[in-house]
This record gives structure tokens, sequence and C-alpha cells, in this order.
């Protein structure tokens, strides 16, 4: 593990830094070099852990660049790579997560600022969520870019706090856990909300509860604050990490919990604040920056 590490550290810093912009074809080729490098690396981690299922620490952990210190929520494309954003402006990145290298930079008109805590794609559409329930919609753009986007308010914020959006092709809607519950006197289950594509300003929502005695288990947790979510998408079931706790949960689009405890190597992540699961079973974890740099770990994912 501690290999894997040091080429983190050693390769990424420059290379994040700089991206995939292409100011010449040698930097354009270093990086490709890079990411391929990269690659094969996490493949021979990934088929040593696969050999080993008691083996938890990451198979890669990729350190971030300072502008993305406060990286939260994490959406998986079609391509396989993952969108994050700021959390205080409109600005999307696309990471290659088996290389640790950023691929693109792109913002939102303007460059609205907000509360960001939340990203997931539908299609070709992209939606960007703030802490109180506002919405942003628009398309993925070219690095560089300012792309039009629409923006709804689910009118849900003096309801909840969020963190967390994931969408659920099944049913052609946006999955929303509240993080913390904000109604007078409400207790510590979750609850989730779902919202119909397409949306508008007047969508309403279902809602369902998971318990909080179901959630906790044998783990001994008074309450359960999501920081992400996203849906596996073999089994389609929904599954939840919280930072305060250092915890994971996965649980039934029906509100089973199918398991729930530690994430792993619950010890290195101090703010855990995103969450994806890839085609290819690859859990990623992206943590802020607290006292270190903020990063993204790579796992494999046991269902």
């Amino acid at each position: 593990m501690r290999d894997i590490r040091r080429v983190a550290f050693a390769l990424g810093v420059a290379a994040l830094a700089a991206g995939c912009r292409e100011t010449s074809s040698a930097k354009a080729a270093q990086l490709k070099e890079v990411a391929a490098t990269r690659e094969q690396q996490v493949a021979r981690r990934l088929a040593a852990a696969e050999a080993d299922p008691t083996r938890e620490p990451p198979i890669a952990k990729w350190l971030m660049p300072t502008e993305l210190r406060e990286i939260s929520g994490l959406a998986l494309t079609t391509r396989g790579t993952v969108l994050t954003h700021d959390d205080e402006i409109g600005r999307i990145y696309e990471i290659d997560p088996k290389a640790g290298i950023i691929l693109k930079r792109f913002a939102l008109d303007g460059l609205p600022h907000g509360d960001f805590e939340a990203i997931t794609t539908a299609g070709p559409d992209v939606y960007l969520l703030e802490s109180k329930g506002k919405i942003y919609k628009f398309r993925e753009g070219v690095d560089g870019a300012e792309v039009p986007y629409s923006k709804y308010d689910t009118r849900l914020g003096k309801e909840c706090e969020f963190e967390s959006m994931a969408y659920e092709a099944d049913s052609s809607r946006l999955v929303l856990v509240c993080k913390k519950v904000l109604t007078k006197g409400a207790n510590h289950d979750m609850v989730i909300y779902r919202l119909p594509l397409p949306l508008t300003d007047s969508t309403p929502p279902t809602t369902i509860t998971v318990s909080m005695s179901e959630l906790a288990g044998s783990n001994g947790w008074k309450s359960f604050h999501a920081s992400d979510m996203n849906i596996d998408p073999v089994t389609g079931n929904y599954v939840v990490v919280a930072s305060h706790q250092r915890a994971l949960a996965v649980i039934t689009p029906d509100g089973e919990v199918v398991r729930s405890g530690p994430i792993p190597s619950a010890a290195e992540h101090n703010q855990a604040e995103g969450v994806a699961i890839t085609k290819d079973s690859l859990l990623l974890i992206s943590d802020e920056a607290t006292h270190v740099p903020a990063d993204l770990s790579v796992y494999p994912w046991r269902r």
C-alpha cells in the first residue's frame, strides 16, 4: 500500500495540477503514459485484492490539487470517469478514477455561488444539488467552457439539509437522502426523498423512512448523517456514506438495510464526502482536505 501512495503523490500533484490542458504534444503524451502506468498498477492491486478478500486498504489513493480541497459528491459517467464539483461555485471537474488525473474542468454560466453538495448524471443531463434543496440542470461542457443551466427549487430546504443525490434509472427519478432533518421534534431515522423527472418547481416528492435502529444494527450509532449516496449499477441498491460516523450503508429502494458498518480503512477517512460504484466493481470514496490534501480512494466493491 505504501508503494501506491508514493506513486500517487510523486506523479499525482504535478499531473493533476496540469489536468488535461494540452499545452504541448509532449505534455499530452506524458499524461497518457502516466495514466496507462497507473491503470496497470490499479489492475494488479485489484487482482491481488480479489485473491485476498480480507484485504482492506485502498488499491489506490489519488491526491487532489488544492483547487479540489473541498471535493464533495461523485457522479459516474458512461465513460467510466467521475464528475465532481467545487463546494462554493458552479465549477465541475471530470476525473479518471483509475489514473487520478483531471480530464477537464468546465463551469456553469456566470459561475453561480452556492453551497453545492452533490452531483449526478441522468443520460445527457447533469444535476447539481445545493444543501437547501435547489437543483441545477445542465449538459457537460468541453474543457474550459461555461454552460447554460436551468434551476429548480424542490422547496424541501425547510424540511431537510441535503448532501446526497443520485439518479435512479429504473424509475427515472432523483433520489435525495436527508443529512439532517430540520422538522422540529423529528427522530434520527433516515428520510429519503424521490423526485420524478422531468423536474418542475412543483414536482411532488415521495418519501421513505429507514429506521435508525435497523440502520445502526450492532454499530452503536445514534445517528447517521448522510454525506453522499450513489446507486450500485448492478443491484440497484442505494450506497450511502456518512462522514461523521465514518460509515457506509447499503439500502434497497424499498428501504431495507442490506448491510451497514464502517467504511473500508475507516481510520484513513477524515471527511468522506463522496461515493460512487463503478460498473467494474470499484468503490470510490472522496475525502475533503483536513490536515492532509483531499483525495480519492479506490477499493474493490464486494456485493
